[in-house]
This record gives C-alpha cells, sequence and structure tokens, in this order.
C-alpha cells in the first residue's frame, strides 16, 4: 500500500512538473537556430506580473509599420529586476535596437530577446543589474 501511495505521488509531481515547464517554455515558439536584429520604437512597457510586456514599433520590409512582442522568456518582474529593469526602463518613443530569436509562425511578430537591447548611442538597457560586478 505505501508502493502504491509513493508512486501516485511521483506521477502526481511529475505531471505537475511537466504542466510548469510546458507554461515557462519557449520550446517549439521561437526559431532559435536564427538571430535576428530589430530596431525600432517602444510602444507600450507595462512592468507586470506574472510577465512584463514590450511591444515594439518595427517598420517592415514593405514600409508598414509591424507590432513586435518582445519576450524575455517568460522572467517575471522580479528576475528582471535583479537584472537591472524596472517599469521606468523605457518609455513609449524610446528607440532601441534588439537581438534575438523570431517566432517561428509565419506573420507572427514575435522575438525572444538575447542579451540586453541598445539605445542609438551604443549604451545597454539597462546600464548595469544593481548588484553586478564591475
Amino acid at each position: 500500500m505505501k508502493l502504491i501511495k509513493l508512486l501516485s505521488a511521483g506521477v502526481g509531481l511529475g505531471l505537475l512538473a511537466q504542466v510548469a515547464f510546458a507554461h515557462h517554455s519557449t520550446n517549439g515558439i521561437y526559431d532559435e537556430k536564427t538571430e535576428v536584429e530589430l530596431t525600432g520604437k517602444v510602444k507600450a512597457w507595462r512592468f507586470i506580473n506574472p510577465h512584463p510586456s514590450l511591444i515594439l514599433e518595427v517598420n517592415g520590409a514593405d514600409g508598414k509599420v509591424q507590432e513586435w512582442d518582445i519576450s524575455y522568456g517568460g522572467s517575471a518582474v522580479t528576475h528582471l529586476m535583479r537584472r537591472g529593469y524596472t517599469a521606468e526602463t523605457f518609455k513609449d518613443g524610446d528607440e532601441l535596437t534588439f537581438k534575438g530569436n523570431p517566432a517561428k509562425v509565419e506573420g507572427a511578430y514575435g522575438l525572444l530577446v538575447r542579451g540586453n537591447p541598445v539605445r542609438p548611442d551604443g549604451t545597454s538597457v539597462p546600464a548595469a543589474a544593481p548588484n553586478a560586478a564591475p
């Protein structure tokens, strides 16, 4: 009887772990074999849980403005705060360049960020994490 309870508990925990991983996973969403660079202007920055949201307006090859959903891979506010981000990091209209992996779905404008974005003068955003070593 103890073995059945132990086995049932193990299976249950295993299933819960898979659900949590699937929710926070970027597997299958972004093309991690391709890296692109996007330059555009911030349309909206919401520094909220469960996941902060950044919309970047980018001029497409056809001249039309595309709204890109910039993702930090499921990071919560606390994770980004440790990296130096705040609710004031981005302002509407800020021009930024991001590098990352584009969404796999054709016609979807999504980017999984790799590294920090930079301003036109080349400064990194955020400049440095609060507790980062020099």
